[in-house]
């Protein structure tokens, strides 16, 4: 089967329950048995499970204890072992971290973090754990503002130095206090797989869109009462975004760690890169997102 996501074509032997695609593949999804190298611990964890990393001249590999194994080379093939029957939480992991891990090796810019478009452009929702980027997500979805992606976001330069999000999935997961104060329909959601009280939004295939999204904007979420905002200095940059690269940091070494400097650079000459305080309950947050729609479209 053919899918799309993060503007390439995926041909994967599980069903990924993602948009369909026809054209020339770009990726490769198989299962396969294989051997991993030396791993280390992971900051990484997923269903409460701290992911292993490995490496060697030619691939990237992930560990999930009882869960799953990834092996991804070149940007191109991304193959996997199962650990699991449960088909759910699997594709949970193949579509979180390792997708991602092909999406480095593409030379992409990857943020935790989720986007949404608005108007013609995309924001983007970086911050610390817990700091409310699925939910200020949902709330925009809730207004039928296209998700571009949720956890995991990718981002493209053009020559001029222009950067462009890739619309990755259109479903972000939202929790059960969100679901209920929000206005989501409970019976039209599905169970997230993550082990907490999560559910999965699918939104309508007519609202997400097919071409790369020009980037508005990145806002760093802060705590409520958070002294720290403003728009982010250029020297500050490198820094701040390195601390929201959702993959092991052992991967951004030599060229590949100057590239991702010099693209943290090109980021913040591009757009602005904001800190801002989340609103403190889902009433304010409302009102908030009706005041950034009015600021991306003005």
């Amino acid at each position: 089967m053919l899918y799309r996501a993060y503007d390439l074509t995926i041909d994967s032997d599980i069903d990924l329950q993602l948009p369909a695609a026809k054209g020339e593949v770009d990726i490769v999804l198989k299962e396969t048995q294989f051997t991993l190298p030396k791993l280390h611990q992971t900051l990484i964890y997923r269903k409460g499970v701290r992911a292993q990393f490995g490496q060697n001249d030619t691939c990237i590999f992930l560990h999930w204890p009882e869960l799953a194994n990834f092996k991804m080379t070149g940007g191109s093939v991304l193959e996997y072992e199962k650990l699991t029957d449960d088909e759910d939480v699997f594709r949970l992991f193949a579509l979180s971290e390792a997708l991602g891990v092909v999406l480095f090796q593409r030379n992409l810019f990857l943020l935790h973090g989720s986007a949404v478009q608005v108007g013609e452009k995309a924001t983007v929702f970086i911050g610390r754990p817990g700091a409310g980027k699925s939910t200020t997500l949902s709330a925009f979805a809730q207004q039928e503002h296209a998700i571009l992606s949720d956890d995991l976001t990718a981002i493209w330069f053009d020559a001029a130095g222009q950067p462009f999000v890739l619309p990755g999935f259109p479903q972000v997961k939202i929790w059960e206090s969100a679901v209920d104060n929000l206005g989501f329909d409970k019976n039209l959601l599905q169970p997230a797989f993550e082990g907490h009280n999560k559910f999965l939004y699918q939104q309508p295939l007519s609202v997400f869109p097919t071409t790369l999204v020009p980037l508005h904007q990145i806002i760093i979420l802060q705590r409520p009462y958070s002294q720290k905002v403003g728009k982010l200095k250029l020297i500050e940059s490198p820094i701040e975004l390195f601390r929201h690269f959702p993959l092991p940091p052992r991967l951004l070494k030599g060229a590949v760690l100057q590239r991702h400097f010099e693209d943290c650079i090109r980021l913040v000459k591009a757009v602005n890169i904001l800190k801002m305080r989340r609103p403190r309950n889902f009433n304010l947050l409302k009102k908030w997102v009706k005041q950034q729609v009015v600021s991306a479209e003005g």
